[in-house]
């Protein structure tokens, strides 16, 4: 008898704007903000195993986030076969698309019998007591332009939407950003909670995709986290009549109607946004 073999899809998650909230309860922990679920993101393949292994696009990893996910869900060994679409460390929440991916595919893998809910909040625990991310699996739930008015993981908080369309979004990435350092330093903590509180509150007076890029750039300008490449290729989108921001946390930027602006600065990448929210195939 062959085994099952389960497979699922998370979207990529930008985030634009974010607010740290750490709690001792990770399930009421992480961020609140606002991102974007793209259709490109990842893809993860899972079947019963000897002992559990992890690979990322066709290499072993270690994949500490996807490998806590597992643990929080059962102790039975599985093979898991992850394909990112995205770069890793750059801004698109790679380790929560693995992690939320993985439990979607181990759980109807293993005949687990568990809610997405319950899934997303094992991926979401993962995610925040391995500071690899805070806010990306709570976005990743529902897809689409999220604005997360409170910290934490479904059922415990709602997960509110901007309307849009499957919008084109172009993106460009020169390299990566320790999470876990930037979420480790207390004095950017602080600059980070208080330009997102203002940015955050001004998205929610006027939630619309436009306004979306607008205070994400604006937030980004003022935790000062841009590079000098990621700061030219915004300032080029916008004298091209497009709309851009850094994606967080990330040295990538991504715009809506680039008009060919990012393609002076290296290979541009494109994807729509992602209305299904993460999902079995």
């Amino acid at each position: 008898m062959q085994p099952i073999i389960s497979r699922a899809f998370a979207p990529a998650h930008i985030s634009g704007i974010f607010i740290i909230d750490i709690k001792k309860d990770p399930v009421l922990s992480g961020s609140m903000g606002a991102g974007v679920c793209l259709e490109d993101g990842a893809v993860t393949a899972v079947r019963p195993a000897q002992e559990t292994t992890i690979k990322i696009n066709g290499e072993a990893a270690e994949a500490a986030t996807t490998l806590s996910a597992i643990e929080h869900l059962t102790a039975k060994p599985v093979l898991v076969e992850t394909a990112v679409s995205v770069p890793i460390c750059a801004g698109f929440g790679a380790s929560a698309a693995g992690a939320l991916s993985t439990a979607l595919a181990v759980n109807e893998a293993l005949s687990l019998n568990l809610t997405y809910n319950e899934l997303a909040g094992a991926a979401h625990k993962a995610e925040v007591t391995n500071r690899t991310g805070l806010g990306d699996v709570a976005g990743m739930t529902c897809g689409g332009i999220d604005i997360r008015k409170k910290a934490g993981i479904p059922p415990a908080v709602n997960i509110d939407r901007i309307p849009c369309r499957n919008e084109i979004i172009s993106w460009i990435s020169f390299g990566a950003i320790s999470t876990r350092s930037v979420l480790s330093d207390d004095m950017k903590k602080k600059g980070i909670n208080k330009a997102g509180r203002l940015r955050l509150k001004e998205l929610i007076k006027k939630p619309t995709v436009d306004n979306f890029f607008r205070q994400s750039c604006a937030f980004a300008k003022e935790i000062d986290l841009m590079s000098r490449e990621v700061r030219d290729a915004i300032e080029a989108v916008e004298a091209a009549g497009g709309i851009a921001s850094q994606a967080m946390l990330g040295d990538t930027v991504f715009a809506i109607n680039d008009n060919g602006a990012l393609n002076e600065f290296g290979e541009v990448r494109k994807s729509r946004i992602s209305h299904a929210g993460a999902h079995l195939l």
